[in-house]
């Protein structure tokens, strides 16, 4: 068959060509693909970088739960835009279109900023651990802008109900003064009939003036004399007095030398009782004397040596208090004693205003430290007064042949007379000038007549000694 071969031949040629083709067609169609490959790929790179910009992966993973469900056509990135756009608007009034996400914000703060500022010291601002809290720095303002509405309706509730007691008390006042007005005329219409019967009297007694004055003058005449009389009759006495005194004085200084008189004060260190026992554990001592004596729970007294006179100020060596009383023996504790003279058996005791027998007789003057303060009390007298009549003594004003004994203190202290411009000033200091005076010359008639009649006289310590109670005094006050 050699006409069929150059047939295949032919076949052949064509199927090598159109292989080629079909080669070189897949060849071009792959460069194409590979070329549009590698712009995808550049193309991916950017996108990205630019998507690394705008979030990393973690931000993009959460950006919808962050954003929340997006607004109807809008992106997620569109509805945050939105979001913040909104934000700005509520917080600033205004939208600012085409501006930055950072240019609105800032110019949002700077506007808050300025906000604050120009309020001042009305309001401060709030900051949370991030910075300025306008939210809660709007809730101090509105709660200020409460309290000042509430402080205003307060005030205005008060300006209204001090507009009416404004009212109330005008009104009262024109009822007053209609009142006085109606008064004045009712005064006036007295004063004048008053002054009617003034002139009425005037006249009658105009009439009898001379009469008057006349028998005004005979009852001062009358008075004067009488004056003069007394004054004749006082120095009469007072010359009697004088030569009274002076002979009483010359008897009392002749018998002196005839029988020298006992002394006065050995009856005040007389010895009252005795000590029988002591209980030195119990600082108790007991006494022969009791109920039957007149003793009583209280009583006071000194301590002194046996078979040695009392001394003469009156000091003792320890002082007691009874506690317990039977009917010839009482026990007394110890208040103080002294460690260089014990108390011993057979000590005697005294007391200046307490007598078994009779009630003594006291005068009490001058200014008293009772409890031994460095300062006069003011009631220091009646203390020293009170402590008398407690055990048994008797008070007197003035000084007599019955008084017993006398009890000074401080002398009183006597005002300078005050001049006419200390009287303008203080009314009441002539008052008290002549009551000083008053004290001061009684205390000097006292002292004076308990030497005329040699009545003791003991001073505050003396007298303290005598009875025991001088460490008592500062302590205690009698009652």
């Amino acid at each position: 068959m050699p006409g069929g071969r150059p047939s295949q031949g032919g076949m052949m040629l064509y199927t090598v060509l159109t292989f080629v083709g079909l080669f070189l067609v897949a060849a071009v169609f792959a460069v194409f693909f590979y070329v549009k490959s590698e712009d995808y790929k550049v193309q991916r790179d950017d996108m990205a970088v630019e998507l690394g910009k705008l979030a990393n992966d973690r931000e993009v993973r959460e950006l919808s739960k962050t954003v929340g469900k997006p607004l109807a056509r809008e992106t997620i990135l569109g509805t945050m835009l939105t979001y913040l756009d909104e934000m700005v608007s509520a917080i600033t009034g205004e939208f600012v279109e085409g501006a930055t996400a950072s240019v609105r914000v800032n110019g949002a703060k700077m506007q808050i900023n300025e906000t604050v500022e120009l309020l001042g010291d009305d309001a401060s601002g709030t900051y949370g651990p991030d910075g300025f809290d306008l939210l809660q720095t709007i809730r101090s303002l509105k709660s200020e802008l409460d309290t000042a509405r509430a402080a205003a309706r307060s005030m205005e509730a008060l300006l209204n109900e001090t507009h009416k007691n404004i009212d109330v008390a005008q009104e009262n006042w024109r009822l007053e003064e209609r009142r006085l007005i109606e008064e004045k005329s009712r005064f006036q219409a007295m004063a004048d009939e008053i002054q009617g019967k003034y002139d009425q009297l005037k006249a009658l007694m105009q009439e009898s003036v001379n009469d008057q004055v006349k028998i005004y003058m005979d009852r001062l005449q009358v008075a004067e004399d009488k004056l003069k009389q007394k004054n004749k009759e006082l120095l009469k006495l007072q010359t009697q007095s004088a030569k009274t005194d002076e002979a009483l004085q010359d008897a009392l200084s002749r018998l002196e030398k005839i029988k020298p008189r006992p002394d006065t004060e050995v009856e005040a260190y007389n010895p009252d009782a005795r000590i029988v026992d002591i209980d030195r554990q119990t600082d108790v001592v007991y006494l022969d004397i009791g109920s039957s004596d007149h003793v009583y729970r209280g009583l006071t007294f000194s301590v002194y040596d046996k078979n040695v006179p009392i001394p003469e100020n009156g000091k003792s060596k320890a002082e007691i208090e009874v506690f317990h009383v039977s009917d010839t023996v009482s026990a007394a504790r110890i208040n103080t004693s002294s460690k260089k003279n014990p108390i011993v058996h057979e000590d005697i005791i005294a007391n200046l205003i307490w007598d078994s027998k009779k009630s003594n007789v006291f005068v009490v003057a001058g200014r008293f430290d009772f409890d031994r303060d460095g300062e006069i009390d003011r009631d220091g007298k009646e203390k020293v007064e009170r402590l008398i009549e407690r055990w048994g003594g008797r008070l007197a004003q003035e000084v007599t042949i019955n008084t017993d004994f006398v009890v000074l203190g401080e002398p009183p202290v006597q005002m300078e007379q005050p001049t006419r411009q200390d009287i303008e000033l203080d009314l009441m200091i002539d008052q008290r000038y002549q009551e000083s005076v008053a004290s001061a010359e009684q205390y000097n008639e006292i002292l004076r007549r308990a030497n005329t009649l040699r009545v003791p006289i003991f001073n505050q310590s003396r007298f303290m000694y005598l009875i025991g109670y001088d460490s008592l005094a500062r302590t205690s006050s009698p009652f």
